[in-house]
Formats: structure tokens, sequence, C-alpha cells
């Protein structure tokens, strides 16, 4: 079984081939993350993912052989956090699994206060991880959030795209533009008045980017 092959002792795991009974399980084991193939019985990955991203913001990775770009656009547009494509070396999944963990734990004990953005059109909890925009909560997945409170809190200076997968996405992520510039697009899609012309999140053409000043 692939997760007792990379799974450090003290992991605990669940493990279905059928979608719909893992979809299940996502309900009544309530996993820190969930490695998901899309070609399954019952119910596909893709329909998983969207269903799970209906009450819960659990990491997600997709792991499968569908390497199309079209694809990996689908599934971290749909809410997954990584994408990985098979054949892959499993100490790799093990550096990607650990990754992601790390990542979602970013701010989980932090006292920090509300950041207010453009007067409160935006702002964000980093105690109950909550974005809001013009008074509405919009869901974010863990990497969309602590994206965007590196963002903030690194606000009115240059951030390289180098900095920022270091430290985002951690060890592993060296050179994963093509992502962060695809989170930088859903985030935008989640906060800019105009996705066209943005305000917050400015580029620094083939450096990185600026978000702007408090």
């Amino acid at each position: 079984m692939l997760a007792e092959t990379f799974c450090p002792p003290d992991f605990e795991f669940a493990f279905t081939q059928n979608g719909r009974e893992g979809l299940h399980l996502a309900y009544q084991f309530q996993p820190d993350l969930i490695l998901l193939d899309i070609m399954m019985p019952g119910m596909s990955g893709w329909d998983v993912c969207q269903r799970v991203r209906e009450f819960s913001t659990v990491p997600i990775i997709m792991l499968t052989a569908l390497g199309q770009t079209a694809d990996k656009i689908r599934g971290l547009d749909i809410g997954a956090d990584d994408y990985i494509t098979k054949p892959v070396d499993l100490q790799e999944i093990k550096a990607r699994v650990l990754a992601l963990l790390r990542r979602a734990a970013i701010g989980d004990h932090t006292d920090t206060p509300l950041y207010r953005v453009d007067g409160g059109y935006v702002t964000i909890d980093p105690i109950t991880r909550k974005l809001r925009v013009k008074g509405q909560e919009i869901p974010l997945t863990p990497t969309e959030y602590n994206l965007l409170l590196y963002f903030i809190t690194h606000s009115g200076r240059l951030i390289t795209y180098e900095e920022i997968l270091d430290n985002v996405w951690g060890p592993g992520y060296e050179g994963a533009v093509n992502n962060l510039k695809l989170y930088v697009l859903y985030l935008r899609r989640k906060i800019e008045p105009d996705t066209q012309n943005p305000k917050y999140i400015l580029n620094e053409r083939g450096v990185g980017y600026r978000f702007a000043r408090l």
C-alpha cells in the first residue's frame, strides 16, 4: 500500500480505492491531508475534491497519471493544493506531503491581530484563518491562505518568486513559478475588485510581486 511505504510511524492513515468511499472517509476520519487519485471507481477524484471543498479546507494533493497542463490547472482550480503526475518517486511524494503539512500548520498558534487592507475592504484573521472581502467570508485552501498571509505580512516591498516559493511552498518547489502564478490568479479572483487591473497583488515583471502597502 502506498501510504504504508512512506508514512512516518507516528502517522495514522485511512485508505480506499473507491472515490465515493473516500469521500465518506474524509467526513469520518477528518484527516490532516488527502492524497487523491483522479481515475477511481464510484466517483472521480475531480468530484471528490469538489465535494470535500464544500465542507473542509484540508490540504489535498492530487496524484494521477493525467499529466496534461489542462488537467493540472483543473485540479488546482477546483481546490487541490498540489498536483503530482505519475510515475513519481515515493520519496518525492513523502517530501511533498510533509511540506504541505508544514504549510498548513503556518499560523495555527499565532496571536497576530486582524489584518485590514484598503480600510477593511479585505480582512484576514490569522487566528481563525478567515478571509473576508467586503464583509463576506471567502473560502481559501491552505496554500491560498499561506500565500495571502505572506503577501500581507510583507506588504510594500518587492518579493521575488524564489523567496515566495521558499517560504510558502518550501523545499522541492524551486523553480515552480507557474504554480505560483496560478495561485496569484486564484487570489486575485477572490480579493481584487477588478482582476484585469489589480490594485493589491502587483506584478514586478520577471522578478516577483509586490503587495500594496497596508
